[in-house]
């Protein structure tokens, strides 16, 4: 998890449930079908995103791109017997986390489905975050 640039590119249908859960195609697109459907309808063939995405600023962006990254790292790390419990102490953490828990949920089905309920469970029951800001970075080294 700590190099992200030999990661594979994020899925348009990630990138697009993302969009939707942060309410892009009815706040940001200029594409009246997704604004009518609320929902990401169009994809650009080029860059694999979603139109929405072309209306942000470089801030929006960024945000957007943490998101992104919190749901991938989810997806990815989300079973039952996982070191990592997406349950930080921080409350910006926390929340961004949270997010991710909300889209990561809409692209599992099946048993992926069970295993991330399971998942989620085990992560209700940890303490609820009690330091303000974000979670501070690793020093170097680790």
């Amino acid at each position: 998890m700590s190099d992200r640039s030999k990661l594979p590119p994020l899925s348009p249908f990630l990138l697009a449930r993302i969009a939707e859960m942060l309410a892009l195609p009815w706040r940001a697109c200029r594409q009246r079908n997704c604004r009518r459907r609320g929902r990401c309808c169009w994809i650009s063939r080029s860059t694999k995103q979603p139109f929405c995405l072309r209306n942000l600023d470089a801030g929006q962006r960024a945000q957007f791109d943490a998101v992104a990254e919190e749901v991938r790292d989810i997806v990815d790390y989300s079973w039952f017997f996982s070191r990592l419990a997406f349950a930080s102490s921080y409350r910006d953490t926390r929340a961004l986390q949270d997010a991710g828990m909300a889209v990561a949920r809409t692209v599992r089905s099946g048993a992926s489905l069970r295993e991330f309920r399971a998942f989620a469970a085990m992560r209700a029951a940890r303490p609820p975050a009690k330091y303000d800001g974000e979670e501070p970075p690793l020093p170097k080294g680790w």
